[in-house]
């Protein structure tokens, strides 16, 4: 009986709990979605396109390059420059190109017209250069002292040699040599035009003594000269260092 009991129970209790109204559980749940439109626009942008003014004044010598240097290919190619993409663009876009289109046809023959005489006139100078040829100062047949009837005149002297102005070396007791004023000779000194002319030299005795340029003398004023030793012996024999009234010649 007593497991009748519990069942009797367990029906009682579970009639009671369903007629015992149950709780609803409500949850919110959030959906959201999202939609893509894509909308289609079409801009039209000019690539370094300058204003309607700067467009006048620069296009000219473009066009007319392009008009003098092709024959019939320019009408191709300057069609596609006026380009058919302006054209959906409003009126005043097309309204430029059409100004820039004309103005080149009348800046055409200025262009090249100055460049072309300028062109001319710079090859011109090169063909009348002339060429001056340097002529050795002092050296030159005509010049003082040059030959017996220009003969040059002044003081004798004798000095001691040595290294020369003209490089090489005047032994005084052997060498037939003199040294020319300064201001005759000028600053130059090796390889001077003067080193190594023979000249003449007429003696105290009316003969005429040969001799050759070895050196400058620096305290010979005018025309006097230098001598060796053994060239002032030959020369004035008598002489007592200096001698006046000389007269001597290049060959």
């Amino acid at each position: 009986m007593a497991p009748m009991k519990n069942i009797l129970a367990a029906l009682a209790l579970a009639s009671y709990v369903s007629a015992v109204p149950m709780a609803v559980d409500r949850r919110a749940e959030m959906v959201t979605e999202t939609e893509w439109v894509t909308v289609e626009t079409t801009t039209t942008v000019w690539v370094n396109e300058p204003s309607p003014a700067a467009q006048a004044e620069n296009t000219p010598p473009k066009a007319a390059a392009a008009v003098t240097t092709s024959a019939p290919a320019p009408p191709a190619a300057t069609t596609p420059a006026a380009a058919a993409a302006p054209a959906p663009v409003a009126p005043q876009d097309n309204a430029a190109p059409a100004a820039f289109a004309e103005q080149p046809q009348a800046a055409q023959p200025s262009a090249p017209a100055v460049s072309s005489s300028a062109a001319v006139v710079q090859q011109a100078p090169p063909a009348s250069t002339p060429t001056v040829q340097p002529k050795t100062a002092g050296a030159s047949s005509g010049g003082p002292c040059e030959g017996e009837g220009s003969a040059c005149t002044g003081d004798v002297t004798h000095y001691d040699g040595g290294l020369g102005a003209c490089g090489w070396n005047v032994d005084t007791a052997s060498d037939m040599a003199i040294a020319l004023p300064h201001g005759l000779m000028g600053t130059q000194s090796n390889g001077n035009p003067y080193c190594g002319r023979s000249l003449s030299i007429k003696a105290s005795d009316g003969s005429v003594v040969k001799a050759t340029v070895g050196d400058k003398c620096m305290g010979c004023e005018g025309q006097s000269i230098d001598l060796t030793d053994k060239l002032f012996a030959a020369v004035v024999p008598n002489g007592d260092g200096r001698v006046s009234g000389v007269e001597w010649w290049f060959d």
